[in-house]
């Protein structure tokens, strides 16, 4: 009986369905052809922003069209969005119609644009309203929904917003100067005392420790992640036998990036060296320096 009954609702279904014809549907709606937008920021300027010093905040970034032989917009307007706010949304440039064409962008402009100081953490997001042949408007961080780059921005090369984030950026002149020691098991500086560092090159911090033929210490900063690394080196010796037998004092960070690294934002450099001789080590010791 649950056999005859299956058979005859699958009848009914397939009469229903043979019967319906291609005009009793609604007519699917006209899609709209939108060209893409193509933003990319250019790597000779800043790419993002040093919460430290916003105002000094100079970037460039290209406005284009990801397929340049499809249809043209018949405008581009350049717009940000700060911290995701979509009912806060500036216009920086209007009425682009030329691609690619280069805009430049700085903190004084952001500042003014928005009313507010740059701090840490704050994000800009760039993009473009587009506005097709025919009139129609497409906004890039729409108040409702979401905006049109949603879907094409996993294409291969697609870029269709670029983001400027306020960061602690390592920059080596910050880094140059009068040092306070904040911590120091080891001994030889000395809480509270202070240390000279200077630079060489843009990623390379030198400073000395207080010690019999004392030889410059070499920190490397790797400026993209912020952690630094000192190879093994002689940094001096603490005398001659017999009073001190065990000659020149080697010293390198141990413990990898999760215990020596710089912070920019407080200026303060945090090592941890290993201290070894000839005949042994003693250990490795944290060394904490922030600058006065």
């Amino acid at each position: 009986m649950k056999t005859k009954k299956y058979l005859y609702s699958l009848i009914v279904i397939l009469l229903a369905i043979s019967s319906c014809r291609k005009d009793d549907n609604p007519k699917l709606p006209g899609l709209d052809r939108v060209p893409q937008p193509l933003i990319t920021k250019d790597a000779s300027h800043d790419v993002s922003i040093s919460a430290l010093e916003p105002e000094s905040f100079s970037a460039s970034f290209s406005v284009g069209l990801h397929f340049p032989d499809d249809i043209a917009p018949q405008k581009f307007d350049v717009v940000v969005m700060k911290n995701e706010n979509k009912s806060n949304v500036k216009v920086l440039k209007a009425d682009i119609s030329t691609f690619p064409t280069i805009v430049s962008l700085t903190g004084a402009e952001l500042k003014e644009m928005f009313g507010t100081e740059i701090v840490l953490g704050d994000k800009f997001d760039i993009g473009v309203d587009i506005t097709t042949k025919d009139g129609k408007k497409f906004e890039a961080f729409p108040v409702v929904g979401a905006g049109y780059g949603s879907g094409v921005s996993a294409q291969p090369g697609a870029s269709v917003f670029v983001r400027y984030e306020a960061v602690c950026q390592f920059v080596i002149e910050d880094y140059v100067g009068t040092f306070e020691v904040v911590e120091d098991p080891w001994g030889d500086l000395g809480e509270g005392s202070t240390i000279e560092i200077t630079s060489r090159g843009t990623d390379e911090l030198i400073f000395t420790y207080p010690i019999i033929d004392a030889r410059p210490i070499i920190v490397k900063v790797n400026t993209g992640t912020n952690t630094i690394s000192v190879a093994k080196q002689v940094i001096g010796n603490y005398g001659t036998p017999p009073d001190w037998p065990y000659g020149d004092v080697f010293a390198e960070t141990t413990g990898g990036g999760t215990v020596n690294y710089v912070s920019p934002c407080d200026l303060m450099m945090t090592l941890n060296l290993n201290y070894t001789v000839g005949a042994g080590g003693f250990g490795a010791y944290p060394l904490v320096l922030k600058k006065k």
